[in-house]
Protein backbone atom coordinates (compact mmCIF):
# COMPACT_ATOMS: atom_id res chain seq x y z
CA UNK A 1 0.00 0.00 0.00
CA UNK A 2 1.27 3.86 -0.80
CA UNK A 3 2.20 5.48 2.27
CA UNK A 4 -0.59 7.59 3.16
CA UNK A 5 2.11 10.59 3.09
CA UNK A 6 2.45 10.29 -1.03
CA UNK A 7 -0.86 10.02 -1.72
CA UNK A 8 -1.97 13.70 0.01
CA UNK A 9 1.47 15.19 -1.00
CA UNK A 10 -0.10 14.10 -4.55
CA UNK A 11 -3.71 15.18 -3.78
CA UNK A 12 -2.76 18.46 -2.61
CA UNK A 13 -0.56 18.84 -6.08
CA UNK A 14 -3.03 17.50 -8.37
CA UNK A 15 -6.39 19.87 -6.48
CA UNK A 16 -3.82 22.86 -6.94
CA UNK A 17 -3.11 22.44 -10.61
CA UNK A 18 -6.61 21.32 -11.24
CA UNK A 19 -7.82 24.12 -9.35
CA UNK A 20 -5.94 26.69 -11.40
CA UNK A 21 -7.57 25.26 -14.46
CA UNK A 22 -10.85 24.29 -13.75
CA UNK A 23 -11.93 26.15 -10.13
CA UNK A 24 -13.81 24.26 -7.16
CA UNK A 25 -15.95 22.20 -9.00
CA UNK A 26 -15.04 20.17 -12.53
CA UNK A 27 -17.86 20.08 -15.30
CA UNK A 28 -18.74 16.45 -16.82
CA UNK A 29 -17.56 17.55 -19.86
CA UNK A 30 -13.86 17.72 -18.82
CA UNK A 31 -14.19 15.18 -16.40
CA UNK A 32 -14.32 12.44 -19.70
CA UNK A 33 -10.80 13.94 -20.33
CA UNK A 34 -9.58 14.06 -17.07
CA UNK A 35 -10.53 10.18 -16.23
CA UNK A 36 -9.60 8.45 -19.95
CA UNK A 37 -12.68 8.12 -21.56
CA UNK A 38 -12.25 7.54 -25.02
CA UNK A 39 -15.26 9.93 -25.62
CA UNK A 40 -18.12 11.87 -23.82
CA UNK A 41 -20.31 9.61 -25.04
CA UNK A 42 -18.51 6.76 -22.88
CA UNK A 43 -18.24 9.03 -19.96
CA UNK A 44 -22.21 9.38 -20.15
CA UNK A 45 -22.41 5.09 -20.62
CA UNK A 46 -20.35 5.15 -17.44
CA UNK A 47 -22.63 7.29 -15.59
CA UNK A 48 -25.15 5.36 -16.76
CA UNK A 49 -23.84 2.16 -15.39
CA UNK A 50 -22.90 3.75 -11.74
CA UNK A 51 -19.28 3.23 -13.01
CA UNK A 52 -17.64 6.11 -12.78
CA UNK A 53 -15.02 6.50 -10.12
CA UNK A 54 -16.22 9.50 -8.33
CA UNK A 55 -19.57 10.66 -7.34
CA UNK A 56 -21.18 13.57 -9.51
CA UNK A 57 -23.76 16.19 -8.14
CA UNK A 58 -26.10 17.90 -10.48
CA UNK A 59 -26.73 22.03 -9.41
CA UNK A 60 -29.97 23.81 -9.69
CA UNK A 61 -30.36 26.10 -12.11
CA UNK A 62 -27.22 25.02 -13.83
CA UNK A 63 -26.97 22.36 -16.63
CA UNK A 64 -24.98 19.14 -16.36
CA UNK A 65 -23.18 17.25 -13.35
CA UNK A 66 -20.22 18.03 -11.82
CA UNK A 67 -17.65 16.81 -9.21
CA UNK A 68 -15.54 18.35 -6.38
CA UNK A 69 -11.91 18.78 -7.64
CA UNK A 70 -10.54 18.02 -4.50
CA UNK A 71 -12.64 14.48 -4.86
CA UNK A 72 -10.76 14.15 -8.39
CA UNK A 73 -7.65 14.65 -7.29
CA UNK A 74 -7.90 12.59 -4.07
CA UNK A 75 -9.19 9.51 -6.67
CA UNK A 76 -6.42 10.77 -9.19
CA UNK A 77 -3.87 10.51 -6.18
CA UNK A 78 -4.92 7.24 -5.11
CA UNK A 79 -4.94 5.61 -8.46
CA UNK A 80 -1.52 6.86 -9.10
CA UNK A 81 0.27 6.02 -5.63
CA UNK A 82 -1.05 2.58 -6.03
CA UNK A 83 0.32 2.62 -9.85
CA UNK A 84 3.24 3.30 -9.17
CA UNK A 85 3.89 1.02 -6.19
CA UNK A 86 2.93 -2.41 -8.45
CA UNK A 87 5.81 -1.01 -11.09
CA UNK A 88 8.95 -3.27 -10.39
CA UNK A 89 11.67 -1.42 -9.32
CA UNK A 90 13.53 -0.71 -12.54
CA UNK A 91 10.69 1.15 -14.04
CA UNK A 92 10.40 3.43 -10.83
CA UNK A 93 13.93 4.56 -11.68
CA UNK A 94 13.45 4.74 -16.07
CA UNK A 95 10.10 6.98 -14.69
CA UNK A 96 11.96 9.38 -12.18
CA UNK A 97 14.39 9.35 -14.99
CA UNK A 98 11.86 10.76 -17.78
CA UNK A 99 10.97 13.51 -15.79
Amino acid sequence: MAKQADIERLTDELRDNLTKLYGPLLPSRELWKIFGYASPAAYRQARARKSLPIEEFEIEGRRGYFALTYNVASWLAAQGCQQAQTLPEEDHETSADSK
